[in-house]
């Protein structure tokens, strides 16, 4: 695949550390990547590229990524957003506009595969992506882990 006809990621992220890692990271996987070191200027890029994703860090000065992704997703709904967090996954209600969230303590490997899988999942409609997902965490609720107790999982009477 050509440079010219790669994914346009747009990443954000106050640290510029993070920034330039997952930037190299993306390009040697082949993508294009649109840098933004805050909320501000990401939403500014957004609007005024063709932007095939986003990966938005939680944590920011000023506007954090829940609050980003939304005004991202008022904006262009189809465009798929990833969170990152260096902390635990923030509480349920901030992720109402988030399409995939990812701790930034996982290998470079999750990282790049959980950006194909959100890539690969954004043709189809929003409303399609919300149901695989809720039938996935039933089927998890319904399947429990073989290594723990069915009795964790029961509902008590």
């Amino acid at each position: 695949m050509s440079l010219r006809n790669a994914p346009v990621i747009l990443c954000i992220d106050d640290h510029l550390s993070g920034l330039v890692g997952r930037q190299a990271l993306l390009e040697q996987c082949g993508y294009r990547v649109l840098p933004a070191s805050g909320a501000r200027e990401g939403l500014d890029l957004f609007r005024k590229n063709s932007v095939t994703a986003v990966i938005v860090d939680y944590h920011m000065p000023g506007m954090n990524g829940d609050v980003v992704a939304a005004k991202m997703k008022n904006i262009r709904a189809e465009v798929p957003i990833m969170l990152l967090s260096a902390y635990t996954s923030p509480p349920r209600g901030k992720l109402k506009a988030i399409d995939r969230f990812l701790s930034k303590s996982e290998s470079p490997a999750s990282f790049i595969s959980a950006v194909e899988i959100m890539l690969q999942n954004r043709r189809k409609p929003v409303f399609r992506r919300w149901l695989e997902d809720w039938r996935g965490r039933i089927t998890r609720n319904l399947h429990p882990p073989a290594n723990v107790p069915y009795h964790r999982y029961r509902k008590s009477s």
